[in-house]
């Protein structure tokens, strides 16, 4: 590894994140029920972003925030850790974007709810108008709440300036906004939902997903990922496939496991790693996210990693 710092481009939502964590078997309907709630910052792109400062990345961060004071801390925020705002546009008049997740006790995803609409302000004239962000950087990332247009936009001028975009489809729901754009992408990180959205099929067990994940590579994806969360991750480029295991680790926080993968393996790929390196690089983010309490461990780094890679 050496120590010059790569530059990187990240598009997509940031807002304000809360974490509620129920605290009894049932949940009560018309009734208080017991649970931890806690607050953070959040957005997966964010949430990208903040990751790979840790690793060492110079990020350039394009997101719409609120002119409210969930903006302004939020703005703060990204300032304290490194992250580059020149780009982000602050909308007069609007509030800054916030998601809420409910864990139940086992810590699975009961229910989330989200309010990014303000990417829709980040169009393809305020793209080409910042044009040089991407003739400046050596990697684009993107989440999947950008509007088709923004995305189309993005493609061409990553496309343009011979940038590879690397994209974590978000949701299942959003996920196929990524469809058209397959072969353009250069790593992709869905869940098995989210790859069933972008394939159109059902892969029910572990031999589907395997070829599913084939299936994205042949498609034109560079390194094509799917997630598994505690049961590890399938990958395969255009000459190669494989299963990798979880790391080992105490969860003490399900979130945000997804978006230290993408940094990671990200920043492995400018780092020019072979790609299973790249992903194992990924999943020892992923393990050491899990036992943060933060959605984005404030301890991650290369150091780190490399510590979980030696066996």
């Amino acid at each position: 590894m050496n120590n010059i710092e790569h530059q990187a481009l990240v598009i997509g939502a940031a807002g304000l994140d809360m974490k509620v964590y129920a605290q009894s078997m049932a949940i009560e309907v018309g009734q208080f029920n017991p649970g931890r709630i806690r607050w953070g910052w959040g957005g997966v792109a964010r949430n990208i972003a903040e990751n790979l400062v840790h690793l060492g990345a110079d990020v350039q961060f394009l997101t719409v925030l609120g002119d409210d004071e969930s903006g302004q801390q939020l703005l703060a925020h990204l300032h304290s850790i490194g992250v580059h705002t020149e780009a982000t546009i602050i909308a007069p008049g609007q509030e800054t974007g916030a998601s809420v997740e409910l864990y139940h006790l086992d810590e699975r995803l009961w229910v989330a709810f989200d309010d990014m609409h303000l990417t829709r302000e980040i169009t393809p004239g305020y793209l080409n108008r910042r044009r040089r962000l991407f003739r400046d950087v050596e990697v684009v990332c993107i989440d999947a709440s950008l509007s088709a247009r923004a995305l189309r936009t993005i493609f061409r001028l990553a496309g343009k300036y011979g940038v590879p975009v690397c994209a974590d489809p978000t949701t299942a729901l959003l996920a196929p906004r990524l469809h058209p754009y397959l072969n353009e992408i250069a790593v992709l990180t869905p869940n098995r939902l989210e790859a069933e959205a972008l394939l159109g099929e059902q892969l029910p067990d572990e031999e589907a997903l395997l070829q599913g994940v084939r299936r994205l590579a042949q498609l034109g994806v560079g390194l094509a990922i799917i997630t598994r969360g505690a049961e590890g991750l399938l990958y395969a480029t255009s000459e190669e496939s494989g299963r990798l295991p979880a790391f080992q680790a105490e969860v003490v926080d399900p979130a945000g496991a997804g978006e230290a993968l993408i940094a990671a393996v990200t920043y492995g790929l400018v780092e020019d790693l072979p790609p299973s390196e790249a992903v194992r690089l990924g999943l020892a983010a992923a393990a050491q996210t899990l036992v943060c309490k933060e959605t984005v461990c404030p301890v991650l780094n290369l150091e780190r990693l490399y510590d979980r890679l030696v066996v």
